[in-house]
């Protein structure tokens, strides 16, 4: 049987990720073709297409007229996927988009009906789930912990420049639904879907923006209630890890969200009487989201992607509320 012909896939926008990460690993595919660049800029998109090798195609509303494309990555901001998610979507474009896919939970769900109306893959860019790291950790979880007692979660990072997109909240800034996302997406990965929120903070600066958080929440695993705990930001010491403590023994990684194809990723395995360091594979998770992404096309199947990004878009927009809620007045 012949393989499918590759999907063509066009890039709305000149961001740093697509240029450093997705676009060398779109060039590595098979599956993929990778059509050109949009820009709203003519001189930076012209710029941006030459030193990624492919064509310059216009502006956004140009890209999504498109009759060559098939889909779209798009690597905007997150204020602006309502407006342009939605348009690739009404377009019939599958859609690749950054983390996280909307600005609140009632975008998110407009425009996952708008990806079950047009019957169209709408993938969230959480590419380190797919990192064959994490089935090793897993494993190593499975036979040295026995039953897990406490999750941890972090991703924290210095401060960002200040003219940064994720400093203004009208673009969809903010810790939560920059750095946060990841240790909820890690919450589901190692601790299944039945989660609940139970308590948050954030920390919002005068522009309203929160500059960094954390949640504790609850897993209801093999009948028991175990806690988990998330803590994310920019403004701080650079963390990039998961804490699994068990009845037998604890699990400490090093690189859970940004390992890189040329990083080895490293896991801390304290058990009675011993302390390991484990190295962990290397992979390239920008090219195993590709993979999935061109996968649910093929397959066409769109409802997994949309059931996994309203459950995050629900756990986010839970973490939002309890820390935003107005306080009790104590008796």
């Amino acid at each position: 049987m012949m393989p499918p012909p590759p999907i063509r896939i066009g890039v709305m926008g000149c961001a740093n990720i697509a240029q450093r990460s997705v676009i060398p690993a779109i060039q590595t595919l098979p599956s993929l073709h990778l059509a050109g660049v949009a820009s709203r800029s003519l001189e930076k998109g012209m710029a941006f297409a030459a030193q990624c090798g492919c064509p310059y195609v216009g502006d956004y509303a140009t890209l999504l007229e498109s009759d060559d494309i098939d889909a779209i990555y798009m690597p905007l901001p997150t204020g602006l996927h309502l407006e342009w998610a939605g348009n690739a979507l009404r377009a019939g474009k599958h859609v690749l988009v950054e983390k996280s896919l909307a600005s609140s939970l009632a975008e998110a769900e407009d425009l996952i009906a708008l990806a079950r109306q047009h019957r169209l893959v709408m993938l969230e860019n959480y590419m380190f789930v797919h990192h064959a790291q994490q089935a090793m950790v897993q494993q190593l979880i499975q036979d040295h912990l026995g039953d897990i007692r406490l999750f941890r979660a972090t991703f924290c990072f210095p401060p960002l420049p200040p003219d940064n997109f994720r400093y203004t909240k009208s673009l969809g800034g903010g810790a939560l639904l920059d750095a946060g996302g990841y240790p909820l997406k890690a919450c589901q990965l190692f601790m299944g879907e039945d989660i609940e929120v139970l308590a948050a903070c954030l920390n919002i600066d005068s522009a309203g923006v929160d500059r960094w958080g954390g949640a504790m929440l609850a897993a209801t695993r093999n009948g028991s209630r175990i806690p988990l705990h998330i803590a994310f930001g920019f403004d701080q010491f650079y963390q990039c890890s998961i804490d699994v403590l068990g009845q037998h023994g604890r699990i400490t990684t090093s690189r859970t969200f940004t390992a890189g194809p040329d990083v080895t990723p490293t896991a801390l395995l304290e058990t009675p009487g011993q302390t390991k360091d484990i190295p962990l594979p290397r992979d390239n998770h920008f090219v195993r989201l590709l993979e999935l992404f061109c996968r649910h096309i093929h397959l066409r199947d769109w409802e997994a992607p949309c059931v996994e990004n309203l459950r995050q878009a629900h756990l986010q927009d839970r973490v939002r509320h309890l820390a935003t809620a107005p306080k009790e007045p104590s008796p």
